[in-house]
C-alpha cells in the first residue's frame, strides 16, 4: 500500500465539551499537526488582553487559544469566567484567510469547564472553516489554523470472489444476482476469481471453455488468476479464451520462454483506479501447473515468494494490494508468512471452504470452496493510510433464490446446445470397447482408458479401478456422450512417484479386497498367484516387459479418487507429484484423437494379456 496523505479527523464538539466538563482539555490539533499556545504557534501581540474594540465586560486577559476543529476553539483566560456572562461581551473574534479575506464569525454557543472555570469552549457553527486556512484572532491573541485538507469519509471497496468453478455453470445465475444486489448497495466493488474456470462439465469442455468465459463476461468479472486447468484444452484454446475474455488474466510467476507458442506473456498484475484510489491485483499460478504437459510447453513457472518479492515496489504504487492466487491454501499461508505487504490473499486450487478468514502474519487469507457452491464477500476500508479487512463471509449459493435472468437465459441455451454436442461423433471403433471381464483380466475398455491416462502425463504406468468404468462402448460411432457415460464422475489424473515394492503392495491389496481383479493397467502387466481357495499368495509385475525392480522408483498415474484413499487404497508411502493434473475424460478424448489420426479407429482386443490370474504351484 502506498503512503497516502495523512487525513485529519474532526474532533466532536460534544465530546470535547464533555472533556471540559470532566476538567480535562486535550491539546487541540490542527490539520498540520500544530497546537496553538502562547509560546508556539499562537502569536501574542504586544498588548495582551482585551482590545479596545472588544465588547464591554469584566476585564479578562486571553492567555491561550486552542483550535478544536473547524467550528470551535478553546479560550484560556487569566481568571475565572464570569458566571452567566455572554461570550460576545468578553471577546472580539476575527478570521483572516490566507487570501487576505477577513471574516467575523458569529459566536453561537459556549461552555465553561466545571473543573477549571478559566477554560471556555466557544462554537461558531454557522461559519465552518473546512477547506480554509489562515489566522484566528481572539482579542489580541492570534493562532494559525489550516483546514485546507478537509476530513473525508474512508474509501470502502467490496470484494466478491469465487475460485475453482470448473465449468459448473448452472449456479451462475444465482451468483450473478447476489453480486449485483450486494454490489448495488456498495460504494465500490470488484468481482475476482482465483482460477480454474475450466474443465469439469461437458457443456463447457466440448466447446473448449467458450461458454464459461462468455458467462463471466456477462457477470462483470474484473480479473482472474490463471489456474492449472486453464491449460487443459491446449495452448490454442488458452489463447482464444484469453482473447475472448473481457477480464484480466493474471500470473506474475508464469514466464513464456518460447515466443512461437500461441500463449502470450500474461500480465503479472493490474492496478484499477477506483474513485481516486489505486487498487492492485497481483496474480500467481500453481508451480508447476497440474495439467497435461503439452499445455505448458514453452512456459516456465517460478517460486511464489521469490516472485512476490520482486514486485514489492507495488506497495508504493497502490493504496490497496490484493494477491489473487491459484496455489492452494497451504502455499497461501506460506506466502503470507514470508511476504507482508498484501492487504489480503484470495486463494484457489485447494478447494478450501474458509468460513472465517485465516490471519497469517497480519494478512487475511480466504478461499471460497469450488464448483460454484459458494461466493466469498468482504470489504476493505482505506482511510488514506491504513487498510482494514472487514465483514468476511461465504455465501452458500444453494440458499439463494434470486436469479439474474440474462445470465440464466445464457446458461439454459448452452445446456440445450450441449445436448446436441454430446451426440456428435468424435471417433469410431470396429472392435467395440468392453469392460465385462474386468474382474478376471484386462479388458479393451480398461486398456483404452489407462493408455489415455499414461499418455496424458508421460508416466511409466497407469492404474484405474474397475468401479470407475461405468459402461461399454459398442462397435461403430463413438459419441462425446459415450465418453462421459463411461467416466461420469469427473475424476482427475494424479501423478505419483512410487517404489516397486510399494507398487506390489497396491496390487496385492487390489486383489485381496474380493479375490478378484480391481485394477486395469497400462505400462504395467501383472500376474496374480492364488491358493486353492482363490486367495492372493504372490504376484509378478513387469513394466515394459521387464521385471519390476522393487528398489526402483516409478512414475504412476492414477485417478484422484484412489489417490485420496478411495476404496481403501493407500498411497501414503508414495510421493504425490500432482494431485489433480487434468480430467480423465479429456485424456480419453486426446488419446482417441491420436488413434483416429494414426490408426483410423479406436480398436482394442478384449484382453491383451496385461493381467492374468494363475493358481500357485
Amino acid at each position: 500500500m502506498k503512503n497516502g496523505s495523512k487525513m485529519t479527523r474532526k474532533i466532536s464538539v460534544a465530546v470535547l465539551a464533555g472533556l471540559l466538563t470532566a476538567g480535562t482539555v486535550a491539546p487541540a490539533a490542527f490539520a498540520d499537526g500544530h497546537q496553538g499556545n502562547g509560546n508556539g504557534n499562537g502569536k501574542v501581540s504586544e498588548q495582551r488582553g482585551n482590545s479596545e474594540n472588544a465588547p464591554h465586560g469584566p476585564e479578562r486577559t486571553v492567555e491561550d487559544v486552542s483550535a478544536l476543529d473547524s467550528t470551535s476553539f478553546v479560550i484560556d483566560f487569566d481568571k475565572t469566567y464570569p458566571k452567566g456572562l455572554d461570550i460576545n461581551r468578553m471577546v472580539d473574534v476575527t478570521v483572516e484567510l490566507d487570501d487576505a479575506t477577513v471574516l467575523e464569525p458569529a459566536l453561537t454557543d459556549y461552555e465553561v469547564s466545571s473543573e477549571n472555570r478559566s477554560l471556555v469552549t466557544v462554537e461558531h457553527g454557522n461559519d465552518d472553516l473546512d477547506g480554509l486556512s489562515g489566522t484566528l484572532t481572539v482579542n489580541d491573541f492570534e493562532i494559525d489554523f489550516d483546514y485546507s485538507e478537509a476530513d473525508e469519509e474512508p474509501f470502502v471497496l467490496d470484494i466478491f470472489h469465487t475460485n475453482d468453478i470448473h465449468s459448473k455453470i448452472d449456479p451462475l445465475g444465482k451468483i450473478s444476482a447476489f453480486i449485483n444486489e450486494k454490489g448495488a448497495g456498495a460504494d465500490n466493488y470488484l468481482y475476482l476469481d482465483a482460477g480454474d474456470i475450466f474443465s469439469g462439465n461437458a457443456v463447457v469442455d466440448l466447446q473448449d471453455g467458450e461458454p464459461i468465459v462468455a458467462l463471466l463476461n456477462e457477470m462483470g468479472l474484473d480479473a482472474m488468476a490463471i489456474g492449472n486447468h486453464e491449460f487443459d484444452y491446449g495452448q490454442e484454446a488458452f489463447a482464444a479464451r484469453e482473447e475472448q475474455a473481457e477480464f484480466d488474466w493474471l500470473s506474475a510467476n508464469m514466464e513464456v520462454v518460447d515466443p512461437d507458442i500461441a500463449i502470450q506473456q500474461p500480465k503479472p498484475y493490474e492496478i484499477y483506479e477506483i474513485d481516486g484510489v489505486d487498487v492492485g491485483i497481483f496474480g500467481l499460478t500453481q508451480n508447476p501447473p497440474a495439467t497435461n504437459p503439452t499445455g505448458i510447453v514453452g512456459i516456465d513457472f517460478h517460486d511464489y515468494v521469490e516472485t512476490a518479492e520482486q514486485y514489492s515496489y507495488l506497495q508504493d504504487e497502490t493504496d490497496i494490494l490484493i494477491a489473487l492466487t491459484h496455489i492452494g491454501n497451504r502455499a497461501d499461508k506460506h506466502l503470507a508468512e514470508n511476504v507482508d505487504f498484501f492487504d489480503v490473499i484470495i486463494g484457489g486450487h485447494s478447494h478450501s471452504r474458509i468460513f472465517e478468514a485465516d490471519i497469517v502474519n497480519g494478512t487475511p487469507v480466504v478461499q471460497a470452496g469450488a464448483d460454484s457452491l459458494f461466493v466469498g464477500h468482504f470489504n476493505l476500508e482505506f482511510d488514506g493510510t491504513d487498510v482494514t479487512f472487514n465483514d468476511y463471509y461465504l455465501q452458500d449459493v444453494e440458499e439463494l433464490t434470486e436469479v439474474n435472468q440474462d445470465v440464466q437465459d445464457m446458461i439454459d441455451a448452452y445446456n440445450a446446445e450441449a445436448e446436441e454436442l454430446l451426440q456428435e461423433v468424435v471417433g469410431y471403433t470396429n472392435t467395440g470397447l468392453f469392460r465385462d471381464a474386468r474382474y478376471q483380466r484386462d479388458t479393451s475398455l480398461g486398456n483404452f482408458i489407462t493408455d489415455a491416462m499414461k499418455d496424458a502425463l508421460g508416466a511409466d504406468l497407469a492404474l484405474t479401478n474397475n468401479g470407475g468404468i461405468r459402461a461399454n462402448i459398442d462397435e461403430g460411432d463413438i459419441t462425446a456422450a459415450d465418453i462421459y457415460t463411461v467416466e461420469p464422475f469427473g475424476n482427475e489424473l494424479t501423478e505419483i512417484e512410487i517404489t516397486g515394492e510399494d507398487l506390489k503392495d497396491v496390487i496385492e491389496y487390489s486383489f485381496s479386497r474380493s479375490n478378484s481383479i480391481d485394477l486395469q493397467t497400462s505400462g504395467l502387466s501383472y500376474t496374480i498367484y492364488t491358493d486353492e481357495d482363490g486367495a492372493f499368495t504372490d504376484a509378478d509385475l513387469y513394466i515394459d516387459g521387464e521385471p519390476v525392480d522393487y528398489n526402483e522408483t516409478y512414475t504412476l498415474v492414477t485417478n484422484n479418487f484412489m489417490a485420496a484413499g478411495g476404496s481403501g487404497y493407500d498411497f501414503s508411502a508414495a510421493d504425490i507429484i500432482q494431485m489433480e493434473a487434468g480430467y480423465i475424460t479429456n485424456a480419453m478424448f486426446q488419446w482417441m484423437d491420436y488413434l483416429m489420426e494414426s490408426e483410423g479407429a479406436v480398436d482394442y482386443e478384449d484382453g491383451e494379456g496385461r493381467i492374468t490370474i494363475e493358481e500357485a504351484e
